[in-house]
């Protein structure tokens, strides 16, 4: 084996890599080793200096959250106790206000009760009026006393600083100082109050934040014993540990139980000679420990061995939290880390001199064989084999060289077929990929067709604001096909004005938001749309904005709904006003007629005083006739709803309109097929003066004559858009009053159904008004029509109904009319004191006796103290009892007087419970009022006892 050139080279070789990479392995292995241990042991003596730091971190984190827990209990307490007093402060002051205890039982039971209340160890409630006078103390220096003039440390007057807090915020809470009872020491307080401004005191209750403080510190006792037992398990390397001492040098936590609560300022470091603990503390989180000189548990005094320590400065509690270890213990393990690695590596070095000769000699002896059998080749000997058989790389290699010379000839044929086949494949490849281009191109049609199928409009615009993609929806919204948008920028496409409009909104896009912005622009048409826009970023994966998609919706029918569904909304509460302000008129007018008729009784006989009397009437007449208009505008009119059929209806006002306009103006019907088959429920007197309203504002805007048209017809489910508010489906009639006059100017529209507001020089502005508030209180919808110059067209909607059956005719009631009622003793309820006076005048005017009340509450009183009341004229609206409540009240106890109800608002019908209670609507006049009390007590069976001729 030796005598092999080969085998000698390769061994030779094989030794010196062992050699060297031994030598190499001691040399940059061991010492980093060594260190790098060192360096681990180190770390982790910081590691778990860390580790205690932490602990102590959130041992001072739970003792925070202990304290503000603590605070917060305390304040709940504080609330519960002032609630608690407050009920029985209220309870008190209710049995006084019942009349159960006097003025003076109030102290004894609620301050005198809340004195003895208390609870923990100081903690009492206390009560102040507003002038800082306590009421209630359990301290007797501060009971009954004023302290107005008691400040805390900052020179605040703590109890009307407290009171003004109360006051202006119905409760509050706050820190103050107060001396605490059986000292006279100030401590720190905190208090919980609460204002009663009906009895003008404060409440509250508090507790000492010194008794907080002392259950913190308890648990931060607790806390430190558990932190000293976990210190003392911590071991570092073998003897190592950590300690805590404070900014005095005091040890606070150490292993050994001995050295706990000593001062060591004493002890000095031998290596240096400064003291030990001022050596700790400059070292405290700066990143670099402490080496210092000391001894040991088994060699006592001598102070000789090195040691290292990690410090860190606890601020907090100004605590410094160290680790200590001993430098050769550290070391250690290193060091017998090293003498292992030189061992293995002498091992590992001799097994692989033994293994590298037998692996040499296996892998020469084939090779030289392989040797022969090439020179043998080579000599032309195409049929010689080296007869290797091995189950590795090299007997791989001789079976591989030994066919080598017979399959030349086969791997040319094989060749040939390879690329045969290959060739196949690729063509086979070409046509699938063409496959693939052609359903890719069929998507993209079907994805084009579904884009340009979809209602929205939608773009794509590249980063260079030129336009990759639009639908058809888009191109027809800016006018223009999608050949000619494509590839174009986006400004020469959709204008200037809208370009700049967009700047924000991109730049907003560009950098990744998705923004929504409303834009109204005029179409080629001449149509004003409003569009919905959404610009949609496109995100690259590298965080960049390639691209925005534009997404358009037009919006404008949805706007146009939104507008007028505002403008009914706004009428609505204008009517409301409308209501409010025609019911306080009404009683105004009720006091004004009442003392108008009255003074013409008394002084009828004065020369020329109806000259100035029948003018007044006049005047207050009409103010009524204003009022009324007003409530029907305010939909408080109470309706008479019956089942009408409107072609005839409109025929007939028709004939009276044709009588009554000049002969100038045209008035004629337009029913639908001529027929009289449109019925709906409605207020017929309310109807009529609808259309008569808007007929003679028809005329109005006609002074030279011209043509006036009522149409009646159903309205078609494709007409359901532009009325004032959404149109519901169902079935629905139209009534229309259509002119070719004037039209309404620009501007009045909008304005149309507001009160008070008119285009004429003569007029309330109330018509347009009152017909509107007819139409919502029968649940129905308005719409005009009109262009200034061309005409106006004012539309009333209604639900159709079925048509009425006949019915037998009803007898009309006999009157009453005048009637007197002498000795009949009678109630006035009413709460305002001027029309109470004046229906009280006129019911003594026509021989009552009358006593008048000012609410429900006090009728009853005197009804039940009288039983000689016959008849009772009340109020509806009234605070407390209402007029209603009042007479249901009367029907169940004293069901023989007779009751009158007077409203303001309309006139109107007692509810179905009183269907025989007479309704009087302010104002009225004497004859209303006489048989208003004729028909009630008729109605109570004493028609014949009650009424003189």
């Amino acid at each position: 084996m030796f005598k092999s050139r080969l085998f000698l080279e390769i061994f030779s070789a094989s030794m010196l890599v062992v050699a060297a990479l031994a030598a190499a392995m001691w040399l940059f292995t061991v010492p980093l080793v060594e260190r790098k241990a060192y360096e681990i042991e180190l770390e982790a003596s910081r590691t778990i200096l860390d580790n205690v730091f932490e602990m102590t971190a959130k041992m001072a984190g739970r003792l925070d959250e202990t304290r503000d827990l603590t605070l917060k209990a305390y304040e709940a307490q504080l609330r519960t106790a002032v609630t608690l007093a407050v009920g029985l402060i209220e309870g008190v002051e209710a049995r006084r206000a019942a009349g159960e205890i006097g003025d003076d039982d109030v102290g004894r039971l609620a301050w005198e009760t809340l004195r003895s209340i208390k609870w923990a160890e100081d903690d009492y409630v206390w009560v102040s009026d507003y002038r800082a006078h306590i009421l209630s103390h359990p301290d007797p220096r501060w009971h009954g006393n004023d302290v107005s003039s008691i400040k805390d440390e900052a020179g605040e007057n703590v109890i009307p600083r407290v009171i003004e807090i109360a006051r202006r915020d119905g409760e509050g809470s706050t820190i103050y100082d107060w001396v605490r009872p059986g000292s006279n020491k100030p401590s720190r307080k905190i208090s919980y109050f609460r204002d009663l401004p009906k009895l003008g005191v404060v409440v509250g209750a508090g507790a000492w934040l010194d008794d907080i403080d002392a259950e913190v510190a308890r648990r931060r006792v607790r806390a430190i014993d558990d932190m000293r037992r976990a210190l003392r398990e911590i071991r570092i390397a073998r003897t190592g540990y950590a300690y805590i001492f404070d900014a005095a040098n005091n040890m606070i936590i150490h292993p050994n139980a001995n050295i706990e609560g000593q001062e060591f300022t004493t002890r000095t470091d031998p290596k240096s000679g400064e003291r030990i603990a001022d050596e700790l503390k400059a070292v405290a989180d700066s990143d670099r420990p402490l080496h210092y000189m000391w001894d040991k548990p088994s060699d006592p005094g001598d102070y000789v061995y090195e040691k290292i320590s990690w410090v860190r400065h606890f601020k907090e509690f100004d605590w410094y939290i160290a680790s200590s270890v001993y430098v050769e213990e550290l070391k250690s393990s290193s060091q017998e880390l090293s003498r292992r690695i030189l061992a293995v590596t002498a091992g590992v070095g001799l097994f692989a001199a033994l293994l590298g000769g037998l692996g040499v000699w296996r892998f020469v002896l084939p090779l030289r064989a392989m040797a022969e059998t090439a020179s043998r080749v080579s000599a032309g000997d195409l049929d010689a084999r080296t007869g290797i058989r091995r189950n590795d790389e090299i007997g791989l290699l001789a079976q591989t060289f030994d066919t080598m010379v017979g399959r030349v000839g086969e791997n040319v044929g094989e060749l040939e077929d390879r690329v045969r086949a290959r060739t196949a494949e690729l063509e086979a490849a070409i046509v699938a990929e063409q496959r693939t281009q052609s359903r890719l191109a069929e998507a993209d049609a079907r994805q084009r067709l579904i884009l340009d199928a979809i209602p929205a409009a939608i773009a794509y615009l590249g980063p260079d604001e030129r336009f990759r993609f639009v639908n058809r929806a888009w191109s027809e919204l800016v006018g223009r096909s999608k050949a000619a948008i494509v590839g174009e920028e986006l400004r020469p496409i959709i204008g200037r004005a809208a370009w700049e409009t967009l700047q924000t909104p991109l730049t907003r896009t560009r950098r990744g938001e998705v923004v929504n912005l409303e834009y109204a622009f005029e179409h080629r048409s001449g149509r004003r749309i409003v569009t919905a826009n959404t610009l949609i970023p496109q995100i690259a994966a590298n965080g960049a904005t390639i691209g925005c998609f534009v997404l358009t919706r037009d919006v404008t029918d949805e706007r146009e709904t939104e507008r007028r569904i505002f403008e009914a909304e706004h009428l609505k509460a204008i009517g409301q006003l409308s209501g409010g302000l025609a019911h306080d008129f009404n009683n105004l007018l009720s006091i004004i007629i009442g003392n108008l008729a009255t003074a013409r009784e008394k002084y009828a006989d004065v020369d020329g005083f109806s000259a100035y009397v029948e003018p007044a009437e006049r005047a207050a007449r009409r103010g009524a006739d204003l009022t009324s208009r007003l409530l029907s505008f305010a939909r408080r009119q109470p309706m008479r709803s019956e089942t009408l059929e409107v072609a005839a209806l409109l025929a007939e006002i028709g004939t009276l309109l044709r009588r009554s306009l000049p002969h100038t103006v045209d008035v004629a019907l337009d029913a639908e097929g001529g027929r009289h088959d449109f019925w709906i429920v409605a207020d017929h007197v309310q109807l009529e003066r609808a259309v008569v309203n808007l007929a003679l504002n028809a005329r109005d805007a006609m002074p030279d004559g011209g043509h006036i048209r009522l149409v009646c017809r159903r309205l078609a489910a494709d007409q359901r858009n532009g009325w004032d508010e959404p149109v519901p489906e169902g079935r629905w009639i139209e009534i229309a009053v259509v002119d070719d006059g004037q039209g309404f100017p620009e501007g009045a529209l909008a304005r149309a159904f507001e009160p008070f507001y008119t285009t004429k020089k003569m007029g309330s502005g109330l018509g347009l008004a009152m017909v509107w508030g007819f139409v919502k209180q029968s649940q129905g919808f308005i719409r005009i029509v009109s262009e200034p110059g061309r005409g106006a067209s004012v539309s009333l909607l209604f639900a159709e109904t079925d048509p009425l059956a006949d019915q037998p005719p009803i007898a009309a009631p006999p009157s009453d009319g005048e009637a007197l009622f002498p000795g009949a003793m009678a109630i006035v309820v009413e709460d305002d004191d001027d029309v109470r006076r004046m229906a009280l005048e006129q019911m003594v005017g026509l021989g009552f006796s009358v006593i008048e009340a000012e609410s429900g509450e006090e009728a009853l009183s005197l009804i039940a103290g009288i039983s000689d009341i016959r008849v009772v004229v009340s109020d509806v609206v009234m605070p407390g009892l209402s007029g209603l409540d009042l007479a249901r009240r009367l029907r169940a106890d004293h069901p023989a007087i007779a009751v009158v109800l007077v409203t303001g608002f309309a006139r109107g019908e007692a509810p179905e419970d009183l269907v025989d209670v007479p309704v009087l609507t302010k104002p009225w006049e004497r004859e209303d009022l006489i048989g208003a009390l004729a028909s009630a007590i008729r109605a109570r069976g004493g028609e014949d006892k009650e009424r003189t001729p």
